[in-house]
């Protein structure tokens, strides 16, 4: 069967960051299901797997407003180093993480330390770069009334 409007498909796929450093959280395996056309999806992964069918793979470029959005150049900031709990596991050019008294992580890129001070990027790793998707069509099949219910609710707000 060929991925069409109203089919449930349910793909595997991986992001790479295109000339740059893909962030842990992003290099595994991932599985989702969703109905085509009415659920949604990634515009460019939506227009490649169209007509497409089980066991079919692709790569497909995702642009920054696609993926993590531009880069936000107010999410740079000077931060105290007073203000971090771990100083000494500062680095500049890496990523630091820490959870608040809250329970909240709060992770960002080190880009330069002073000494009472520290230049924090609060951008996803990922924000302002395009993204390969490389995917496989796991399954393809017609959709449900049910199916069709439930994305038609999700749509309009009833999760």
């Amino acid at each position: 069967m060929k991925i069409e409007n109203d089919t449930v498909v349910e793909i595997q796929y991986m992001l790479e960051v295109k000339d740059g450093l893909t962030p842990p959280e992003l290099s595994k395996i991932f599985k989702t299901q969703f109905l085509y056309g009415r659920e949604p999806v990634i515009p460019a992964l939506e227009k490649a797997i169209f007509q497409l069918s089980e066991g079919d793979e692709i790569e497909v470029s995702i642009p920054p407003e696609q993926g993590f959005g531009k880069r936000d150049e107010t999410l740079v900031s000077e931060v105290p180093i007073s203000q971090v709990s771990h100083p000494e596991r500062l680095k500049e050019g890496e990523l630091y993480e820490e959870v608040t008294a809250q329970g909240q992580t709060v992770r960002f890129l080190v880009k330069k330390i002073g000494e009472d001070s520290l230049v924090a990027d609060f951008n996803h790793p990922a924000a302002g770069k395009e993204l390969l998707l490389k995917a496989k069509i796991l399954s393809v099949r017609a959709a449900s009334a049910v199916d069709i219910l439930r994305a038609v609710n999700f749509s309009r707000g009833g999760g």
